[in-house]
């Protein structure tokens, strides 16, 4: 059984993203094989993931796959690697409907029987910070909250104020902080993070990071939780089981426009009748001739006018 664990906000914008991607880097720096997920749809938070552990992210989505499905796409990309992370999406319990679980991290996390790394904010609060920790941990008793971090913390001042509060109101350990550093937070714009295909993250960014969590964020009790996951199994249906003979070529547009693609859709397509090609111009004329077919995701309006030439040429 692969160790794994769930880092879950308490909302969206906590710093899950950067949490993340740091304690990514710090456990591939330890020569860990580490496989990275991301709940529900989304094709920005993984490229971070690809840049700390050097392989593709997967999505675990809920709402839009059955539970066996999820399942099987986990266990597939899991079963190789010494550790798994699963980075949540908006608040812990936040999905589809105002009523139910489904398409929440929380979903996701029981469905995986994997523990839950909170992930709160330590911002202009101090020992209420506990009441916030407290809530999330009784609102679901069935979700295995394992350990909390806090982000944006002041000093070490305002850290005592906030660590003994929350372990002695929850019984659950702070497995540690990120401070307060506007250098190693994420680049946003208006619709969220910038995807590292654009070139705007740099290495350095990067190498920041994972250096303040290897300071502040114990790894090794981190991976002690990661041993509490007890994954089901289950059959293999969504992927064939042999490869197919490939019986057409199809273009796959990998470019700074479009790249929102679910890493599992495109081995099944490998896995099926299909051969790939990835290719950053193929919205040109000369380009779409040379193939029986072509597909593209995403389409960032950030890039209209150089996508609008590019099929005029």
């Amino acid at each position: 059984m692969t160790p794994a664990f769930v880092l879950a906000g308490t909302r969206s914008g906590v710093g899950k993203t950067t949490i993340a991607t740091g304690i990514m880097g710090a456990l591939a720096r330890r020569g860990l094989r580490v496989q990275p997920f991301k709940c529900g749809p989304d094709y920005i938070d993984p490229s971070y993931h690809l840049m700390a552990c050097g392989v593709p992210s997967r999505n675990l989505d809920t709402w839009l796959l059955s539970h066996d499905t999820v399942l099987e796409f986990y266990g597939r990309a899991a079963r190789s690697a010494d550790v798994a992370v699963v980075e949540g999406v908006m608040g812990l319990y936040d999905g589809h409907a105002n009523l139910t679980e489904q398409g929440s991290t929380a979903e996701v996390a029981k469905l995986l029987r994997a523990p839950v790394v909170l992930i709160a904010s330590a911002a202009r609060v101090a020992r209420s910070i506990a009441a916030e920790v407290l809530g999330f941990q009784q609102f679901d008793p069935s979700v295995n909250i394992a350990g909390v971090i806090l982000n944006g913390v002041g000093s070490p001042r305002h850290l005592e104020f906030c660590k003994p509060p929350s372990e002695d109101a929850t019984g659950l350990p702070v497995l540690g902080y990120m401070p307060r550093r506007d250098d190693v937070r994420v680049p946003e714009r208006h619709l969220g993070l910038i995807p590292t295909i654009e070139g705007v993250v740099v290495e350095e960014w990067f190498d920041k990071l994972t250096e303040q969590v290897e300071q502040t964020i114990d790894i090794d009790r981190l991976l002690e939780v990661a041993r509490q996951a007890d994954t089901p199994r289950v059959a293999p249906s969504a992927f064939p089981v042999e490869s197919l003979p490939r019986r057409a070529r199809i273009a796959v547009a990998q470019d700074k426009a479009f790249n929102f693609y679910y890493q599992d859709s495109l081995d099944c397509w490998r896995l099926g009748a299909l051969r790939l090609f990835r290719s950053a111009r193929l919205m040109t004329r000369h380009f779409r001739r040379a193939w029986g077919g072509y597909t593209s995701a995403g389409g960032s309006r950030s890039f209209s006018r150089a996508n609008s030439l590019s099929m005029r040429t």
